[in-house]
């Protein structure tokens, strides 16, 4: 009988002889260790359960622009990213884009709020067709939960989709359909080395890098120190000029850089009228911000080779150099590719230091 059982279950082992107690007499059963454990650790507090929620991956939608700036401003938290303030910037660089495909930006979204996204699209070359993971990332209170390897798997699937042969990850070059403005700084270099925790993951992942490019700076506050004999003479030949380009010389530099309202600084003989060096500045308005300091971005710097090793460049960027620093801008940034072992060092000799560095991502087969 029931009001038995507490004298039964207290006799000894000895006296109980053979008998079987039930289950839940023993001191230390297992069975009602696991569910006591259960109990304690699933419940928070009376009532109150804590439900694993169900990770959600879709397609851009028009209502996610306020979504994806909370997310973006919790992901991308490096020297390398915008912080916005609005989204204004979003469908500036994306949106707006004519070619931008509402299926290659992908969202990872838990109980309606956007806890990671990916965004993937397709190279200006097309021979062999090359797609691009152009950024991806996870919000950090919900990474290590196969959050960045859906996204990734999907952005890859959806440029197989489109036909593309070769994947690569982080824009550059002609492969920059979106971020110029917004990650990478004066130009697109790949993915920022100082994102620490994307090389990891694209290596987890199969992939391994490509090339890598250069990120140097040049503080302006600093004063402009250059001898060089040959500016008098260069002086008296060249003119260097400013104006805003009508036409950029490819589709992916209008469709990237132009975006951005460049100023183009030429070299221009003052007898025959040709230019023979040029560079593009725009303002880094929004990594400005960031930086805490009025930005100036250089990209599309070119000297006709006819006429190098002539000090000409030299000669444009340092007369450059002071315009910018006597409308009070304090940072100049410019880019160069890990091939190019002449342009550091020159540009070292104008002041420039390295402060990245930017590396470009292989799919391996």
């Amino acid at each position: 009988m029931w009001y038995d059982a507490p004298r039964r279950f207290s006799r000894s082992q000895a006296e109980l002889g053979n008998e079987k107690l039930p289950l839940l007499a023993a001191p230390h059963a297992k069975t009602y260790n696991f569910v006591s454990f259960f109990i304690r650790h699933t419940y928070a507090s009376f009532g109150q359960a804590r439900i694993a929620q169900v990770v959600n991956y879709r397609k851009f939608s028009n209502a996610d622009p306020p979504r994806l700036q909370e997310a973006w401003n919790e992901i991308f938290t490096g020297r390398g990213a915008v912080l916005l303030h609005t989204i204004t910037p979003l469908d500036r660089y994306i949106l707006s884009k004519p070619y931008f495909d509402p299926n290659g930006l992908i969202l990872a979204e838990d109980n309606g709020a956007c806890v990671g996204f990916a965004h993937a699209g397709l190279s200006f070359s097309s021979q062999p067709s090359r797609g691009v993971v152009c950024i991806f990332g996870v919000r950090p209170s919900f990474r290590k939960q196969g959050i960045g390897t859906e996204l990734l798997k999907r952005s890859e699937a959806y440029l197989k989709e489109k036909g593309a042969q070769i994947i690569c990850a982080g824009e550059e070059g002609c492969a920059n359909p979106f971020y110029l403005g917004l990650y990478g700084g004066s130009d697109s270099p790949g993915i920022l080395r100082s994102d620490a925790d994307a090389n990891p993951f694209l290596t987890r992942h199969g992939y391994q890098v490509d090339r890598q490019i250069l990120v140097l700076q040049r503080d302006l506050t600093k004063p402009l120190k250059v001898a060089d004999p040959r500016f008098a003479g260069l002086r008296n030949r060249y003119d260097v000029r400013v104006r805003s380009p009508r036409k950029l010389d490819t589709l992916a530099q209008e469709c990237s850089i132009g975006q951005v309202d460049p100023l183009e600084f030429y070299l221009q003989e003052k007898q025959s009228k040709a230019v023979i060096a040029h560079a593009l500045a725009w303002e880094m308005e929004g990594f400005s911000w960031r930086w805490k300091h009025p930005s100036v971005g250089l990209t599309g710097f070119r000297v006709e080779p006819m006429v190098r090793k002539q000090g000409l460049g030299k000669f444009l960027l340092f007369t450059l150099l002071k315009q910018l620093q006597e409308q009070y801008c304090e940072i100049v940034e410019v880019h160069i590719h890990e091939n190019n072992q002449e342009a550091p060092v020159f540009l070292r000799t104008l002041g420039f230091n390295q402060v990245d560095v930017g590396q470009v991502f292989v799919k391996r087969s």
